[in-house]
């Protein structure tokens, strides 16, 4: 009665504190701040960065929630732009970017600057011959440039990214596994004009480059990406990103103009073709030289697009497209200097001679359209025109010569930089062993050398007895004296979109699958014979943050070896890019561990695993000869291994791993194959959270069992590999023959014993064994199994929860599909 009072109780109380939430006031919101005239400077000045902005009404919502008038100590308005350090910076990188910091932080905008000086990017491009430490250098070189240039540092923020990266490990790629989870392959190649690459012409290491930007994006939580238009299709996908994760506010992007290269038909200035631009360190006389040689017609070239323009429209390729948004048929890039490098500052003007003008000192203007008018009417000559640039760009980089030439420290870094370029390439000598960067978890204390390595599959929501049975089998092929390694794959499962990437459901899986593991592997073995005793756990995740960096160059050099197509393998451009970041991290994993063998899953690009047992039914007995039997996972480590690790010195330190595909997995089928994995049920096989009371039976009940068809017999399968018979293959339970008896009634000849596989197939086939006294034996046997497994998850408290978090998740699963 007492019970039942409280209960009352809490009803009413609840009750009544509703009622007086429903009656009381609403607290009224804040009144919107008021548009004010300053705010729509701040708005309008920095619009004038952007060739264009998507959108300017999200950047005027923007700077009334985060811009001037907001607290002090309130969240400020964020920009970021990230520049590789590739080399010597041109003008744009300089002066340009110079002129729309200080408009975008202008003094009470309540705005920071954050340059990201991504290093590790130049890594992946291979730019200053993948040398990380020349890359820096030239870092540190581009900052010096930009002090020199004027710009106000006040409201300005310079972050590395492999430093950066490094310290945040834990933060930055899980978000760049979940960006590359949500995108599939054909969507990231619409990004590679970012990288200057044409479309069929990628390494694999290409495509993390714009899915590790659109990563940086959220990792400096970014309100504005600006950048240049070349970047607009990496800053779209974190638009799209946000869609997909359901992030509420998307960065505003803001794309500045690319100034054309000097020569014609130069869509953009180049850092390979000295004379296609200025640099910020050229001398009075290289300027006087580009730009008197430099393209400058006096006419439109008439309307439209050109062909080169046309075929690249038809081509579709977005490495080839334009790099400008507004339409510019004269392509001047004399007058592209003038209006966005000489007159881009606020209040700037430009003085040159005229035809008209008696003055010596020339006209000067004050608008850029005047110019642009009067040098198509013929009152500027392109000569005329050159010499006003070529002063009025004299004048601008003044300050960063003298800075080079004063400042011990610049002058130190630019004669490096210089140095970098006129370097050749170095010819490795056959002496000297490569680099290599990787994962050393020998190294680290978390396994030991020289071992056996097996990765588990791909998390589902269903863990089957035929993926237990295959960890194993791949564990048992290794000699019973070599450690053995388990890799718990959970960011793979991650870029996979396994489990839809849950953070929580995949440890469940792995929680499920380790518990069942343990427990089977007695019931086949035996406490003393067990495996899985002497088997190191190994979480990828956590192996990974032992060494984030290393790791992650090691994942980005196998990138750069191989080519995109290579990679995918039979995958189609619809499919996920995910996959492809997961194969090469496979390559990193293998690295991290160092082993002496690998037992590999089979897998091919429709199904992202496929049990060996299943895999070996389909190909065939010969299959495990053929090259198409090898997973395309096998191919890449076998050859980065002995193309990129060849080196003598390195044969002893990282030997190439022998990799095997298990043919002899028990198949634990219940069923034949499907058509399709869409039409599977769940009587086709067992699943390791499977209830022994309700299942055992059941499912052996309706298994496929045609009398004398020893070929595909799921209950003579189950009861060589769970009975213990004799089946000559490793892939039995015991292997021992210890023996099984299946009750018969007297008439059908009585109980028999069987010690080997091919005892009961050959009483099977002839019709001496009936399959209802078949599958009678084999259901007593799963209970027991079963049961064993059902009591090893209840004893875990992380496998218990994890099998109901995953029962919820199918059902929740199970609802969608029928809406």
């Amino acid at each position: 009665a007492d019970s039942h009072h409280c209960r009352g109780a809490r009803t009413c109380t609840r009750y009544a504190l509703a009622i007086t939430e429903a009656t009381m006031p609403k607290k009224e919101a804040p009144p919107p701040r008021p548009w004010t005239d300053d705010l729509e400077a701040d708005l309008q000045r920095i619009l004038t960065v952007g060739e264009e902005c998507i959108s300017a009404k999200e950047l005027q919502s923007l700077i009334l929630s985060k811009g001037r008038g907001t607290p002090d100590d309130g969240p400020r308005i964020r920009l970021y732009d990230g520049f590789e350090p590739s080399g010597r910076m041109h003008i744009a990188q300089g002066l340009l970017k110079s002129v729309n910091v200080n408009k975008c932080t202008a003094d009470g905008t309540h705005s920071t600057f954050c340059f990201w000086v991504a290093d590790w990017f130049a890594l992946m491009n291979d730019k200053m011959g993948g040398d990380l430490q020349k890359i820096v250098i030239v870092g540190k070189y581009l900052i010096e440039v930009w002090k020199a240039a004027g710009m106000d540092l006040s409201n300005v923020e310079f972050r590395w990214a492999s430093e950066e990266i490094t310290d945040n490990a834990h933060i930055y790629w899980p978000i760049m596994l979940d960006v590359a989870r949500r995108f599939n392959v054909t969507r990231i190649k619409k990004c590679c004009q970012i990288m200057g690459r044409l479309e069929g012409n990628l390494t694999a290491a290409q495509v993390l480059y714009p899915l590790m930007q659109c990563t940086d994006v959220f990792f400096l939580k970014a309100d504005i990406c600006q950048l240049g238009v070349d970047q607009r299709k990496v800053n779209m996908l974190a638009r799209e990103y946000c869609d997909a994760a359901k992030k509420k506010y998307k960065p505003v992007i803001l794309s500045h103009h690319m100034l054309y290269g000097l020569k014609k038909g130069q869509e953009k200035m180049s850092k390979s073709d000295p004379d296609s631009a200025i640099f910020m360190e050229d001398t009075v006389e290289d300027v006087r030289r580009k730009i008197t040689k430099a393209y400058c017609p006096t006419a439109e070239e008439g309307g439209g697009a050109g062909e080169e323009e046309k075929t690249t429209a038809e081509s579709g390729d977005a490495g080839k497209e334009s790099m400008h948004l507004t339409e510019d048929t004269l392509k001047n890039p004399i007058l592209d200097y003038v209006q966005h490098i000489v007159m881009s500052p606020p209040g700037a003007t430009f003085t040159c001679a005229t035809s008209t003008s008696a003055a010596p000192e020339g006209h000067t203007y004050d608008k850029y359209e005047a110019v642009k008018e009067d040098f198509l009417a013929g009152n500027i000559t392109p000569d005329q025109l050159k010499e006003g640039l070529i002063e009025s760009l004299n004048t601008l980089l003044q300050p960063v010569r003298d800075h080079f030439t004063n400042d011990e420290t610049a002058k130190g870094l630019l004669e490096q930089v210089r140095e970098f370029k006129r370097e050749a390439a170095p010819v490795a000598s056959g002496d000297e062993a490569p680099k290599v960067f990787r994962l050393d978890l020998v190294k680290e204390g978390v396994v030991q050398p020289n071992s056996h390595l097996v990765m588990t599959p791909l998390p589902n929501s269903t863990p089957t007895m035929q993926s237990a049975a295959d960890i194993l089998t791949n564990l048992k092929a290794a000699d019973a004296d070599t450690p053995k390694v388990l890799l718990l794959r959970d960011w793979t499962a991650l870029v996979n979109n396994a489990l839809d990437a849950d953070v929580k459901l995949i440890p469940a899986y792995h929680a499920i699958l380790l518990s069942t593991l343990r427990a089977l592997d007695i019931h086949l073995h035996g406490e003393d014979g067990a495996i899985m005793k002497n088997v190191t756990i190994v979480l990828q995740s956590e192996a990974i943050l032992k060494d984030p960096s290393n790791y992650w160059i090691s994942v980005i050099n196998a990138g750069r070896h191989f080519q995109l197509d290579t990679v995918m393998g039979g995958m189609k451009d619809a499919d996920c890019v995910g996959k492809v970041i997961g194969r090469l991290m496979m390559i990193g994993d293998v690295l991290g561990v160092n082993p002496k063998s690998i037992a590999l899953e089979m897998e091919n690009d429709g199904d992202v695993n496929i049990s060996n047992a299943m895999a070996n039914m389909n190909l065939g007995d010969d299959s495990a000869s053929s090259p198409s039997s090898q997973s395309v996972e096998a191919t890449l480590i076998e050859e980065f291994y002995s193309i990129k690790l060849s080196h003598p010195s390195l044969q002893s330190i990282l030997p190439v791993p022998t990799i095997t595909h298990n043919t002899s997995s028990p198949n634990l089928a219940l069923q034949q194959p499907r058509e399709s994995i869409a039409h599977k049920q769940e009587i086709d096989e067992y699943f390791l959270t499977d209830d022994p009371k309700v299942n055992g039976k059941s499912k052996m009940k309706k298994a496929f069992c045609e009398p004398g068809n020893i070929d595909f017999c799921p209950p003579i399968a189950l009861l060589t590999y769970f009975g213990g018979l004799d089946s000559g293959s490793s892939g039995s339970g015991s292997g021992a023959g210890k023996g099984v008896t299946i009750s018969r009634s007297p008439e059908n000849g009585g109980d028999v014993t069987y010690t080997s596989k091919s005892q009961v197939e050959a009483d099977f086939e002839s019709g001496a064994l009936h399959p209802g006294d078949l599958k009678g034996c084999i259901s007593t046997i799963m209970v027991e199994v079963l049961t064993k497994t059902s009591e090893a998850i209840k004893k875990d408290g992380s496998a218990a929860k994890g099998v109901k978090a995953l029962k919820a998740w199918e059902k929740k699963m199970s609802k969608q599909k029928k809406k």
